[in-house]
């Protein structure tokens, strides 16, 4: 391998490295809230003492704090006033995270029903590998019914401190991005 060319990939490295460093400390939630359909509802955390209702019509710039466990109560209907259908008519949806590098659907639904609302319970428990207080996940639920097609956005944050894992990581990105450089860098001449 020529030195030129070890330079050059090492250079093409860093700046690829760079680059989805930036972009993923830029990236902003939109301002979009509900983005499709009339329905509306509610998420109830019951652990938190404050701000435990995540509406519907939240902003996406007013991120929420989620606790790493939780029985969540839900409410949601697919437009207010709407009465119920004279059959069951098939249903589907779910609540999707979008990570800085893809999606990942957390929960899905489906079958039939004739009821244009539901209301529940919903227990959940994010993984302790997974960093509290990282940054901001957007987060999309959607439910198709007949001819209601709705779906709202959120912003949330899984409470507490990132802790040393979080340290870690950046720790060994600043070593790897030293590595690189150094990799690139011109040696000295040999003779």
């Amino acid at each position: 391998m020529t030195t030129r060319f070890r330079r050059n990939t090492a250079l093409s490295l860093t700046l690829l490295m760079l680059g989805m460093m930036l972009a993923l400390l830029l990236a902003a939630p939109a301002n979009a809230e509900k983005v499709k359909g009339d329905c509306t509802g509610f998420a109830e955390f019951p652990a938190k003492s404050t701000d435990s209702r995540l509406v519907a019509e939240r902003s996406r710039s007013d991120v929420f704090l989620v606790p790493r466990e939780e029985t969540v109560g839900y409410f949601g209907t697919l437009k207010e006033g709407a009465s119920d259908f004279d059959n069951p008519v098939e249903f589907k949806g779910g609540v999707s995270v979008m990570t800085p590098f893809n999606s990942w659907q957390v929960v899905g639904w489906g079958g039939e029903s004739e009821k244009v609302s539901a209301e529940g319970t919903y227990t959940y428990s994010v993984p302790s590998w997974v960093p509290a207080g990282a940054g901001e996940l957007e987060v999309t639920a959607w439910h198709q019914q007949g001819e209601y097609d709705c779906e709202v956005v959120v912003t949330v944050q899984l409470d507490g401190d990132p802790g040393p894992a979080a340290l870690v990581a950046a720790a060994g990105t600043v070593v790897m991005g030293a590595g690189v450089l150094a990799a690139g860098s011109k040696k000295g001449a040999k003779g």
